[in-house]
């Protein structure tokens, strides 16, 4: 060890929120996974996707800090970067061909080709200024580190981020609320999960990625973001607990 890296009591509180919020995303999105591999239904596949990927900008705090107790050292910046922002267009295609195919068969192609082309230029965006750029990594055009593990996005990064908030709030609205239109009862409670999901992951996303933090708030945006991922699991797979808790078993 080189050096050791501070972390201030706010960074060590948004590593730990940080964690459980991917510990709990990782946790819906592996039982996901064993259903597909026994079902090889796609649309778990899909599901799996959105929900791993989808807490990717969390990755860098949450894995950061627990490499920061092991190490007391910092991920190096473009890992940092790459593991917090890579995944995020593959979680906005997942949901989107869960999405399109539901409600908008006839644009599911070109919606999807439109999203691969940002994402495309995100990753070059993303590359060039972290690798070939002169003066790489050009920290002010990607990300200011405010900690060893919390990062402000700039540029294209954030825009995409923005972009991608945008895109799944509205679309997971919808296709919620084309849920609670169905007559079945199950559909229904699936579109009221669903419906909390993608708003309290659009307000805790939007406060902890954009307002300055506090504790108290820190806490707040991520136990949002906790709840999100536990309705979207709840919204899409509906299990057999839930549905005798609900009395629809």
């Amino acid at each position: 060890m080189l050096f050791e890296v501070p972390l201030d009591d706010l960074s060590q509180l948004s590593g730990v929120f940080g964690f459980l919020a991917v510990a709990i995303a990782w946790l819906y999105g592996g039982i996901v996974l064993y259903k597909y591999i026994k079902t090889k239904q796609k649309v778990l596949l899909y599901f799996f996707l959105a929900i791993i990927f989808t807490m990717s900008p969390w990755y860098p705090s949450g894995l950061g800090y627990i490499y920061w107790l092991i190490t007391r050292e910092a991920i190096v910046y473009p890992a940092y970067v790459l593991i917090g922002t890579i995944g995020v267009p593959i979680a906005l295609l997942s949901w989107l061909q869960i999405y399109m195919p539901v409600l908008h068969q006839k644009w599911k192609n070109l919606v999807a080709w439109i999203v691969i082309c940002f994402s495309i230029a995100l990753y070059i965006y993303l590359f060039y200024f972290l690798f070939f750029a002169p003066g790489a990594p050009v920290d002010g055009l990607i990300g200011i580190k405010d900690s060893a593990i919390d990062i402000s996005y700039k540029g294209l990064v954030l825009g995409f981020l923005a972009f991608s908030l945008l895109v799944s709030t509205v679309t997971g609205n919808d296709f919620a609320i084309a849920s609670l239109k169905e007559t079945d009862p199950i559909l229904k409670w699936k579109g009221r999960f669903l419906l909390l999901s993608f708003n309290l992951f659009a307000i805790g996303g939007i406060g902890d990625g954009f307002l300055p933090l506090t504790p108290i708030t820190l806490i707040l945006f991520r136990t949002l973001m906790m709840l999100a991922s536990t309705f979207y699991y709840l919204g899409f797979i509906l299990p057999g607990w839930t549905k005798k808790i609900l009395k629809l078993a």
